[in-house]
């Protein structure tokens, strides 16, 4: 029985081609999740993943003030600046403090949710919105209020890390 129409040798055959696919198949997908992981997109998903989890830092340092201590909410603020906001930050610092002074409260800021709306990694900018809840309470006895804010953010990739480069709130 060992003529053309042989059902073993078909199975046989049969097996072979599929073992050889398989073996393609699996060399493909082996490359394919080495590429994810070790190429662009790698960096690509790792450049996101710090960009939107220092905007969510961010935000929170930048709604947060304390009238008590003005100079310790202003060095905070520029811990986390870069370009122009830094420049802005510095050159204006005494009018900020007076600013907070004369607020006589403190803000504590909470991330509701953030998101990247922009990324360009090789460019090291990324634009970050964010929802907050920011509870200000008055200095003198007073009862704390929440106020929820939407910001912008535009970041961008420093030496040192994220920072941000400019902030706006935008309106509902």
């Amino acid at each position: 029985m060992n003529g053309p129409s042989n059902p073993w040798r078909m199975a046989t055959l049969l097996l072979a081609v599929l073992a050889v696919a398989a073996v393609v198949v699996a060399g493909w997908a082996g490359y394919s999740w080495w590429r994810a992981v070790d190429g662009d997109g790698a960096q690509t998903v790792q450049a996101r993943d710090d960009a939107l989890r220092v905007a969510r830092q961010v935000v929170v340092v930048l709604q947060t003030a304390d009238s008590a201590h003005p100079d310790e909410s202003l060095r905070a603020w520029q811990a986390v600046a870069t370009g122009p906001m830094l420049d802005r930050l510095r050159q204006d610092s005494a009018k900020y403090a007076d600013e907070m002074k004369r607020a006589s409260s403190s803000n504590n800021a909470r991330v509701v949710d953030a998101a990247l709306t922009e990324l360009d990694a090789d460019a090291g900018t990324a634009t970050a919105i964010a929802a907050l809840d920011v509870t200000q309470t008055p200095l003198a006895n007073g009862r704390p209020t929440v106020h929820q804010v939407r910001m912008k953010l535009t970041l961008n990739r420093t030496d040192a890390g994220w920072k941000v480069a400019s902030s706006g709130y935008v309106n509902a």
